[in-house]
């Protein structure tokens, strides 16, 4: 029993090592023929490149897509509110597999990867893990790096008139990019005065008094309150703003179970540049405060 059992080990010891050393020379060769870079779903780059492929035609004919509704230009907290319903459009982008496209004369192999669900947070959301591995052949990586540019530069281009909405991550990770849309025009909101001009032009007093802060030493950032009756246009308003200056809008919800000091101050630190943090319904957090008088 003793020497079987010393033998199959022994044994399995011998194959384990055989495999390391195929394995090794297996991905030696590899890296001497082919060269990548892997883009995972937690940065902003994973869905210019995933956009990019599908605006410019390269998983047009595509065996392996993933279909999803497009999302419309406007924020939840306007879209809520509309009684016309309209037939969904459907998209559709570079799905689990491998995709071969043709860039600058050269074959690139694409790899999109989904790993398995996870449920994780609070929340217990399941979310899946997403990667995008880019191939070609050789070392040099070049080709791959002008493929990932040539997305970014066609991703900003096509939103250059656009304003992102960025809102809280559901497990406090910072900000994520919930859309783009097509900013209001400032002369669509109609307010008292000049209130509009002078909003403006202390904004961007604001925006070229950076110095003056840091030598201060008082933290760099403005608060406006707009106050008024629901449906008076203070959200609109807001994005009419973000618009005429070219600035993205930060939604926060201080209601939020999971808001407190330390998270507020983590989600105004770590705010995407050039951005309006919006604070709606701010009356609400104060409901149960008391006077001390």
């Amino acid at each position: 029993m003793y020497p079987l059992l010393l033998s199959f080990g022994f044994g399995g010891s011998i194959i384990g090592l055989f495999y390391t050393i195929l394995n090794y020379i297996y991905t030696w060769i590899r890296n001497k023929l082919v060269c990548s870079i892997k883009v995972m779903d937690s940065d902003e780059t994973f869905k210019w490149v995933s956009k990019y492929m599908k605006d410019m035609g390269f998983i047009r004919e595509d065996a392996a897509l993933k279909a999803k509704i497009k999302e419309d230009d406007e924020p939840w907290w306007e879209s809520i509110f509309k009684v016309e319903k309209k037939k969904p459009e459907v998209e559709y982008k570079p799905g689990p597999g491998d995709h071969i496209i043709k860039f600058k004369g050269r074959t690139l192999w694409i790899n999109c990867h989904e790993g398995e669900t996870m449920i994780t947070g609070w929340e217990r959301v399941p979310t899946n893990p997403q990667e995008i591995n880019i191939m070609a052949y050789g070392t040099d990586t070049a080709i791959i790096k002008d493929f990932i540019n040539e997305a970014v530069e066609h991703c900003m281009k096509k939103d250059s008139n656009l304003i992102s909405i960025y809102e809280q991550h559901r497990w406090g990770l910072g900000w994520t990019k919930a859309q783009s849309k097509k900013p209001r025009e400032l002369e669509s909101v109609v307010l008292n005065s000049n209130l509009q001009q002078e909003l403006i032009q202390d904004i961007k007093r604001f925006q070229n008094s950076a110095q003056w802060y840091m030598d201060k030493g008082v933290p760099y950032r403005r608060g406006y309150l707009l106050y008024g009756p629901p449906g008076t246009g203070k959200t609109s308003f807001t994005t009419a703003i973000a618009g005429a200056l070219k600035l993205n809008i930060c939604y926060l919800n201080l209601s939020s179970g999971n808001m407190d000091d330390d998270g507020l101050n983590r989600a105004l630190n770590n705010a995407p540049s050039q951005s309006i943090i919006l604070l709606e319904d701010i009356d609400g957090i104060f409901v149960s405060r008391e006077s001390v008088n």
